[in-house]
């Protein structure tokens, strides 16, 4: 029975090393799948039991859910991306301007750690601290996108139109989110700056949970999005589209498709920026205080955002890879990136059912109170 032990094992090239982690990282993914499903069902129900038996122990299990649901997050994350970096590593991919985005990345971090002691010990110096850390955010980004190469086969079809609006795109989700931002709640920068935390970490975890990649980057994920709105409709437009542009950087490290500097910024910065325009209807007149009608206009405006920044970059940078008839290429990058719009689509279905429960409502409403 243990007579073949002594006969050597043919070592795998490099290649089949490749191949081989890349199919277990898709088994990981396929496993988290199920696993988060099963949670958020065994939370549900866990939930409906304790409102309706237990109501004085609801707040305790909210604490406790959220708990469970970051520590799986988290872990999930660190398993998949140390698994992704290392399959980077092994095809040779990993570059400079990798290390200039984890750079970039690195210094978000520190300088959210920076304003939330300057919030703790030193109130009165937070805005300049705030205001700081933003230009310098912008220098960087600013100065690595003109580090970035563009590489042969990827030059834009029109490169003034493209910058020209690719900056109207930016400049339309800035305006909306000052514009439609909503005032001042009772929540301090603490806790803001905490439910950014919980709410970045969630999205990306959810995600690497995908029912289906398409070949050329993109894919449907378990309501990845809906964690990122949910605070951008909490806390506001302004501060969502940070929290945005933060979860961008986050996704550009995790996947990177970098190709042509102006095309880096507008599939991650600003496309998922924009999903901090979530939270623009919050608070108007005029939809009379529905909360689900608010928050599923603000997703609507959110998604569209996105999409049109993955249709620019489609169409102007990867106007190779269409499978149409030339001449037919902006056509092919709407319906190529509709799966921006399948995503939203369960992101609209699950948010609804979070949002029919007047408890949730309730939960929501008041991690942010205005006060009047």
């Amino acid at each position: 029975m243990f007579s073949n032990w002594d006969e050597e094992v043919t070592a795998l090239t490099s290649d089949q090393q490749i191949e081989a982690l890349k199919r277990v990282i898709e088994s990981v993914q396929g496993f988290a799948l199920w696993v988060a499903i099963a949670l958020a069902a065994v939370l549900i129900v866990t939930g409906i039991i304790v409102k309706f038996r237990f109501p004085d122990k609801m707040r305790g299990f909210a604490l406790t859910a959220v708990g469970i649901v970051l520590g799986f997050a988290l872990t999930l994350i660190s398993v998949l991306l140390y698994m992704q970096i290392t399959r980077m590593v092994w095809k040779e991919e990993i570059d400079a301007n990798f290390w200039l985005l984890v750079g970039l990345f690195g210094y978000a971090v520190v300088a959210v750690l920076a304003n939330l002691f300057t919030v703790l010990f030193a109130k009165k110096a937070f805005k300049p601290v705030l205001w700081t850390s933003l230009a310098l955010f912008v220098g960087y980004l600013v100065a690595i996108l003109c580090v970035f190469p563009t590489y042969e086969g990827y030059e834009p079809k029109n490169n003034t139109l493209f910058s020209i609006l690719t900056a109207v795109l930016v400049a339309v989700i800035a305006a909306l989110a000052v514009l439609f931002d909503r005032r001042k709640g009772g929540a301090g920068e603490t806790k803001q700056l905490a439910y950014a935390g919980v709410c970045i970490a969630t999205s990306f975890a959810l995600s690497y949970v995908k029912f289906f990649s398409l070949p050329m980057g993109g894919s449907v994920t378990l309501v990845s999005m809906l964690p990122l709105m949910l605070y951008a409709y909490m806390f506001g437009a302004k501060k969502g589209v940070i929290a945005g542009v933060i979860y961008g950087l986050l996704q550009c490290i995790q996947s990177p498709q970098i190709y042509q500097p102006v095309q880096v910024l507008l599939d991650y910065p600003v496309a998922f920026g924009a999903l901090g325009l979530a939270g623009m209807f919050k608070g108007m007149k005029g939809l009379k205080g529905n909360m689900l009608l608010e928050f599923v206009l603000g997703m609507i405006v959110a998604c569209v955002g996105r999409y049109f920044a993955h249709v620019l970059s489609g169409y102007f940078v990867f106007y190779s890879w269409s499978a149409f008839e030339e001449g037919k290429e902006l056509l092919y990058s709407f319906a190529y990136n509709a799966f921006v719009l399948v995503d939203l689509a369960l992101d609209v279905a699950v948010g609804a059912a979070l949002l029919s429960s007047q408890a949730m409502r309730k939960q929501i409403a008041s991690v942010n109170f205005i006060e009047e």
